[in-house]
């Protein structure tokens, strides 16, 4: 495996399991945090371009998909740049995206989804 697909699981990885316990642990305040957010039209464009450079930034990179590893982090990086230009281009359906999963509950869903990939990718960036 590369030395840039390690690297970018040992930042991924931790990160990720971080948040995904502290949905679990604290799910009213990352719900708080979202609603503050979102009320905040500067922070949506601040935190939409920062991320824009950083999904660019993390493409240009890691855009490898031959692992299963590979595949994972490279998404994040997609991932990232759409989540991001969504934030700048259409910051509604951003806001009503986050009304349907916190009144869905699927908050606690996508905090599974994070401790589960946050601890493979932190077990491969420091473990394996």
């Amino acid at each position: 495996m590369e030395s840039i697909t390690l690297f970018l699981a040992q930042l991924w990885g931790p990160a990720m399991l971080a948040v995904g316990l502290g949905v679990f642990i604290s799910k009213n305040h990352y719900i708080k945090i979202y609603r503050e957010v979102e009320r905040e039209g500067l922070a949506l464009l601040a935190f939409g371009f920062a991320g824009i450079m950083l999904g660019i930034w993390h493409i240009q990179i890691h855009n490898v998909w031959n692992t299963p590893t590979e595949m994972i982090i490279s998404l994040f990086g997609w991932g990232l740049l759409v989540k991001a230009a969504l934030f700048v281009i259409k910051p509604d359906f951003v806001n009503k995206w986050g009304d349907f999963v916190v009144a869905s509950k699927l908050i606690s869903t996508g905090g599974g989804a994070a401790v589960a990939l946050g601890a493979y990718l932190t077990w491969v960036g420091y473990l394996m």
